[in-house]
């Protein structure tokens, strides 16, 4: 390895503290120099001065060059670091689009040659997420051959393909250009045999179903325009569903785009000055920009995915479901410890190590890898275009109901209920442990504590998880224990969330005793209030202000505060006395802390309006502004405890939808039909 000669230091320098104008003087005196290498990298000042991501440097390095000739026969500017990057890589990396067009203009051939790691400069721009580069590349002659296929050498390194990083990276927007531009990307697979769409379907955070959000941000996420169709770097002449050349599509679909253009543009306008000085906004934006690219993504990709063809291919293959998929594995009675059935020859085969040849495949299935994730835009297309895919089983005997129960999906799981396939086989499905829809409820491997706050709300979330599935599979199975842990559904769950059950315990008494202490204090309070009246008592002990409406809705919120409070003392002295069983946290318990959490706050809310009665009472004035301080003043204190607590409280009443359905049902209206609201649709 050679050495860096030392006056080369100058330059470098220079480079470091961004003196462009030093490092081109350097040069212009040492022309000869111009492509030495000057890093431990071997990286030369050419490479360097892209990364200033402007268009000067780059330009007097390369007039020098052209006025200063070492070897007219050698290729000069193919000039490579010690990993192989040309200073086109280097520009395609960092996003310098000024020095990507100097330097394709200056010797074209750098396009094709490669780094240590089988990229082109197209490749690298698409590992960086650079759209503009990877699309001013692209277009460049001879770059799509024939086929309407961009050409092997940028398409592939050894272990992935173009498509697969832009997509591992996220870069969203370049994939669906790369998409636009070659379908055929779509059927690539890595030296795993992994597509695209198995990388898009463990991307949760690109799409819109996982995206969480408050109230404000989702507003601000409506009011965004949807984002246009088309990539505003693909030419006129691009089909923007297929990436294929033509002019007629374009022409006879433009007064549809530019209404839709026109559309979208004024709805940003308005929306951008309404919010646009929020930083926020933007953030909202870029987010809604991912999920629309992402689920077009997930569209061409479905389409072009031969994965999804040989998942239908395993079901059809299979002619017998092994039955330890099916029958009951170990039956015994709660408590008795005694086992009544055998296991099967299926169940037998595994505890030996010998399984069944289902020839299964892998990788997982999309449609699995986007269920356990949570991706309902992906699973929902796939059974669009690929409705057999629903019986897909992965190499652990479990299909998409069994993924669905284990990681609590639960749009998903309503998915799979509203579509019209026959589904009672998978009710039925019982995988390679022995594990039935409920064993899966219960087993806590996958459970991510939920979406409720506090665990006395998210065990009840289990347990109505628990119920939920119940219904759908037969009813015998609630007595079938795996081959695992040997237990039935019911035991199973209590063992797995006792730890769950203990903090629950703990903090239902905590919120209780403390919610009661408040409630105590305001009660003490509105009752010593009944003594000492505002204004006072006359003579005869008769209430100065008797007949003032301020006093008589003094009165009015004073005895509902008392009423409330005292009320909500009882309610939470109920819960502390409770049990605290499973089934007390499935209904009772979080019903007791809703009513009670909600007398408190109403009882807060009344003493403050009989403390503002009073003042307006005693304080006598005729502006209007004092009446408005003391209004604010009284409000602010339950405007807090609203702010700090709304949270919790919504979560609170969210548990009463159970009931809000059973007093539906309670009345006697007749229900409408559903099925003759569906035929006149």
């Amino acid at each position: 390895m050679g050495t860096i000669p030392p006056e080369l230091g100058r330059p470098y320098r220079a480079i470091l503290d961004e003196k462009w104008e030093a490092m081109n003087a350097y040069y212009k005196e040492h022309a000869d120099q111009v492509l030495f290498p000057i890093t431990a990298r071997r990286d030369t000042a050419l490479h360097m001065a892209v990364f200033s991501n402007k268009k000067k440097p780059v330009k007097n390095l390369l007039d020098i060059l052209n006025g200063f000739e070492i070897h007219p026969e050698e290729d000069k500017l193919i000039i490579q670091n010690a990993f192989g990057m040309t200073p086109l890589h280097e520009a395609a990396t960092c996003g310098n689009y000024k020095a990507v067009e100097l330097l394709m203009e200056a010797y074209p051939k750098l396009l094709y040659v490669k780094n240590v790691y089988g990229e082109t400069p197209l490749f690298r721009a698409a590992v960086f997420g650079h759209t503009k580069i990877l699309d001013y590349l692209a277009k460049r002659p001879g770059q799509i051959d024939n086929n309407k296929k961009l050409l092997d050498i940028h398409r592939v390194r050894p272990d992935t393909s173009i498509l697969h990083v832009a997509v591992q990276g996220e870069h969203l927007d370049t994939a669906l250009l790369l998409l636009r531009m070659d379908e055929s990307l779509g059927e690539a697979t890595d030296d795993q045999g992994i597509t695209a769409l198995h990388l898009l379907a463990n991307l949760p955070s690109a799409f819109k179903s996982s995206y969480s959000k408050s109230i404000f941000n989702t507003f601000i996420y409506l009011c965004l325009p949807e984002e246009n169709d088309d990539y505003n770097t693909i030419s006129p002449t691009t089909d923007l569903e297929s990436g294929h050349r033509t002019g007629n599509r374009i022409s006879s679909t433009s007064s549809n785009f530019s209404f839709r253009k026109v559309m979208n543009s004024i709805k940003l306008a308005i929306c951008m000055s309404i919010f646009g000085g929020w930083p926020i906004t933007s953030r909202i934006r870029a987010d809604k920009i991912k999920h629309d690219s992402a689920f077009k993504i997930a569209k061409l990709l479905i389409k072009k995915d031969a994965s999804l063809n040989q998942a239908m291919k395993v079901v059809d293959c299979t002619t017998e479901i092994p039955a330890v998929m099916y029958k009951p594995v170990l039956v015994r009675e709660k408590g008795s410890g005694v086992d009544h059935g055998i296991r099967n020859e299926g169940s037998e085969k595994r505890e030996n190590g010998h399984h069944a040849d289902h020839q299964l495949l892998s990788p997982e299935a999309p449609l699995l890898t986007a269920t356990s994730r949570g991706i309902t835009e992906i699973v929902h297309e796939i059974l669009n275009h690929y409705p057999q895919a629903v019986e897909y089983h992965n190499d652990r005997g479990q299909n998409i109901l069994h993924v669905a129960v284990m990681h609590r999906r639960k749009e998903i799981f309503n998915l799979i209920k509203r579509s019209k396939i026959p589904l009672s086989r998978m009710y039925h499905a019982i995988d390679s442990k022995g594990f039935t829809l409920l064993h899966h409820v219960a087993d806590t491997r996958h459970y991510t504590r939920g979406t409720m706050p506090g665990p006395a709300l998210q065990l009840q979330e289990e347990l109505q998880w628990f119920q939920r599935v119940r219904q759908i599979v037969p009813s015998h199975y609630i007595m079938h224990s795996d081959i695992v842990y040997f237990k039935s559904p019911k035991e199973l769950f209590e063992e797995k969330h006792k730890d769950l059950l203990q903090e629950a315990q703990k903090w239902t008494k905590e919120t209780s005793q403390s919610c009661s202490a408040v409630a105590v204090l305001v009660a003490t309070v509105v009752f010593a209030a009944v003594y000492t009246v505002p204004g006072g008592s006359n003579d005869k002990g008769v209430p100065v202000f008797l007949h003032s409406p301020y006093f008589q809705f003094f009165t009015i919120m004073d005895v509902m505060a008392l009423a409330s409070s005292l009320t909500s003392v009882v309610m939470f002295l109920s819960i502390l006395t409770s049990p605290f069983e499973y089934e007390d946290f499935l209904i009772s318990l979080p019903r007791k802390l809703t009513f009670g959490f909600t007398l408190l706050f109403f009882s807060v809310m009344a003493t403050m309006l009989a403390f503002a009665a009073t003042i307006i009472l005693v304080v006598r004035t005729s502006k209007d502004w004092t009446t408005s301080l003391i209004a604010i003043a009284a409000f602010l204190p339950v405007s807090v405890f609203v702010l700090m607590q709304m949270h919790l409280y919504a979560a609170f009443i969210s548990t009463l939808s159970g009931l809000f359905k059973e007093l539906r049902k309670s009345l006697p209206f007749p229900k409408p039909c559903r099925s003759h609201k569906r035929k006149q649709r």
